[in-house]
């Protein structure tokens, strides 16, 4: 008797998979990671444009969403290394199979990559002259650059809540693209989640290192002079840190393996 297909994986097989792939992440070489760090930032970069040209087309901020979720399909299907997914990691931390080190290690090279990948493909779009000139912006521009004068002005604070919330959404998107089998399935579950913090106005790290430099390159801002994006980078970052270890922490599963491992480092308790 042939049993039934399941395009999703067990709850075990889910929690050997990230475990593997967390494991392959911290032992890739940081050149491999920074080339997959700079993909990751092209393939969010095209989300984000997609995103901004749905907006400039009349469609609204839902159906923007879906589009942007184009950034994460390609990373997850087509392979790549994004800073706010590779919170995930954390997982095999907290498991004693990765050290703290080969996590932040990652973290930083491919949050580099990001960062090399997003701007340079703002740069890029800018010289198209698809949004048109600094004096001269056509629709296009024009929203590209309230969108990064709007996240500028966002306050510390409020950039940072909506950091967490977004981390949150994005984790929940790779766990359950992890959990599917097939790439239909897998593409399925990135599209709500994504589409459900962009409409919201979360707020996400690499996003905003395509978003804000494109918005201020239109405006006529020189490329050297766009790192007035970490006043939004730095707390959306630290949101988006937040927001992935909380979900991964407060899942029932990692409750569980948590107090195992705390139990281990504290014998006295019963």
């Amino acid at each position: 008797m042939n049993t039934p297909y399941s395009p999703s994986l067990s709850h075990k097989e889910v929690s050997e998979t990230i475990s593997q792939l967390g494991i392959k992440k911290s032992n890739t070489k940081i050149w491999q990671l920074l080339i997959l760090g700079i993909l990751a930032g092209l393939y969010i970069g095209f989300g984000g444009q997609l995103f901004l040209v749905t907006l400039a087309s009349g469609m609204g901020k839902v159906a923007g969403g879906v589009m942007f979720s184009v950034g994460l399909i390609l990373v997850v299907v087509a392979g790549a290394e994004l800073f706010t997914g590779n919170v995930t990691i954390l997982i095999g931390v907290l498991s004693t199979v990765i050290s703290k080190r080969r996590m932040l290690k990652n973290w930083v090279v491919v949050y580099i990559g990001n960062f090399i990948g997003s701007v340079i493909l703002a740069w890029l779009v800018y010289k198209t002259g698809l949004l048109g000139k600094a004096g001269a912006l056509n629709d296009l521009g024009t929203l590209s650059v309230n969108v990064a004068e709007y996240k500028l002005a966002i306050p510390f604070f409020q950039a940072f809540i909506r950091g967490i919330f977004c981390n949150i959404l994005v984790i929940l998107a790779i766990i359950m693209a992890i959990m599917a089998k097939d790439i239909a399935s897998k593409i399925l579950c990135i599209i709500y989640p994504i589409a459900c913090f962009v409409a919201c106005g979360f707020e996400h790290c690499v996003a905003n290192m395509y978003l804000i430099p494109l918005g201020l390159l239109a405006k006529g801002v020189p490329l050297y002079k766009t790192f007035v994006m970490f006043d939004n980078l730095i707390p959306v970052t630290l949101g988006n840190i937040v927001g992935g270890v909380f979900i991964l922490t407060i899942h029932p599963n990692r409750i569980r393996q948590i107090g195992t491992l705390f139990k281990k480092s504290h014998p006295d308790i019963r």
